[in-house]
């Protein structure tokens, strides 16, 4: 399939599954992916849910129209055909969907999306964003090797970046339909009762049993408390649960993946985090880049996220051009989360002149530091010359952004006598 075509059918609300002879999928879009739970290079034959239907249909290799039922109980239907040199092409449809974009063309009552749909829309299109951004494709591309030899991947990265999408991506990488992905957020409580949630307590097993088979993923891996990394130590190097239930000494093994925004092995250095723990965790870090890092992605997530909030619109949103031209601009200090909250914003302040006004105001004031690594070198800094430079910056994007000098002043709150001065 060439380029354009995949990026074509990346884009389709329909799932669709390039199939070889054996069942391997060598193409799937970012639909077919979110409804049946696997990726490219996983075997569909290997894919016993929706009542085992799926791979014994797949198995025969004949022309099939069927219906399949999701585990949460949303109805899909999936055409099997076969194409050229033994290759198989599976289409699904999520009737849901099919019938909230029939109701909206025929402009009938029923015109704002089931809640799933809008929420699963944002979900990563990650096939179309490793080719639009070499940066994200190796981050993927380090962390696909490293799971797929059952190496211990860490996550790290600033806050809004994706951490979680991203080991749910790699999770997909080695998992059928089957593979359990449970999250257990390190930061929710401390000392007993995260260790009870981990591991059980009473008889009633914890989330390392519950991922059994699957991938156990650790956020906020650097806020565990210390007690607790002693036991989750034990739990990484023999599987030994401080609380062992009934049955848990018979379970699959468990794929870890941890994600952290902190600086585990300066946490290390200062004492706060177990060194052994750290190398433990840390086989392979992958570490992903800010979104001012991959403005080559900002286009695509937010055509992405605008269509996600039109369907919940009755009439959808269409942003201005000078609105787009500032968010390829703007630096993002909330990362792709902070992307997400200014598209949902714009399709309700749009309707009303000055609200854009104010939302774009916000988007050309400087806001605060975004970390040393975006301060010049030790050897060059000087306070007095990095203001000027930063605040021609600013005046300078104001002016290209509103068209004139004088629109520049009024939309920073100064006199335009300070802005002819400040560029002189």
């Amino acid at each position: 399939m060439t380029e354009p075509a995949i990026e074509t059918v990346s884009q389709l609300e329909d799932g669709v599954l390039l199939l070889d002879s054996e069942g391997t999928v060598l193409v799937a879009n970012q639909a077919a992916e979110r409804m049946l739970n696997i990726g490219v290079g996983s075997n569909i034959k290997n894919h016993t849910g929706f009542d085992g239907r799926l791979p014994d249909i797949v198995a025969h290799g004949q022309r099939a129209d069927f219906s399949l039922k999701q585990p949460r109980g949303r109805d899909l239907m999936a055409s099997l055909r076969r194409g050229s040199a033994g290759q198989l092409h599976l289409h699904i449809r999520d009737l849901d969907m099919l019938d909230h974009l029939r109701d909206r063309a025929l402009g009938s009552v029923r015109t704002v999306a089931p809640g799933h749909l809008s929420t699963n829309r944002t979900r990563p299109d990650f096939a179309l964003q490793r080719r639009l951004s070499p940066a994200l494709h190796r981050v993927l591309s380090r962390g696909e090797r490293a799971v797929q030899q059952g190496a211990r991947v860490l996550v790290t990265g600033e806050s809004g970046v994706g951490k979680s999408e991203i080991a749910f991506f790699l999770h997909n990488t080695v998992a059928d339909g089957r593979d359990p992905f449970v999250t257990c957020n390190c930061a929710m409580s401390s000392g007993e009762d995260l260790t009870a949630a981990l591991f059980g307590k009473d008889g009633n097993p914890g989330l390392a049993a519950a991922a059994a088979g699957g991938t156990l993923f650790l956020d906020e891996i650097a806020e565990l408390p210390r007690s607790v990394q002693v036991q989750l130590l034990g739990y990484l190097e023999d599987g030994r649960q401080p609380w062992p239930t009934e049955g848990t000494a018979t379970l699959a093994p468990v794929r870890v993946i941890g994600a952290t925004g902190a600086n585990l092995l300066q946490l290390v250095q200062e004492g706060k985090f177990r060194a052994d723990l750290y190398y433990r965790l840390s086989v392979v870090e992958l570490s992903v880049p800010a979104l001012r890092r991959m403005p080559e992605l900002i286009g695509h997530l937010t055509d992405r996220f605008l269509q996600t909030a039109n369907m919940r619109r009755s009439t959808p949103a269409v942003l201005p051009q000078r609105f787009r031209d500032l968010l390829l601009d703007y630096s993002f200090p909330g990362n792709i989360r902070e992307l997400v909250n200014i598209i949902q914003k714009a399709t309700i302040f749009i309707e009303d002149a000055e609200d854009m006004e104010e939302l774009i105001a916000d988007l050309i004031r400087p806001h605060p530091s975004l970390g040393d690594q975006d301060l010049p070198d030790a050897a060059t800094l000087d306070l007095k010359t990095e203001v000027r430079r930063f605040e021609r910056a600013m005046i300078d994007k104001a002016i290209r952004i509103h068209g004139s000098k004088r629109q520049a002043a009024k939309a920073l709150g100064v006199d335009i006598g300070t802005i002819v001065r400040k560029t002189a």
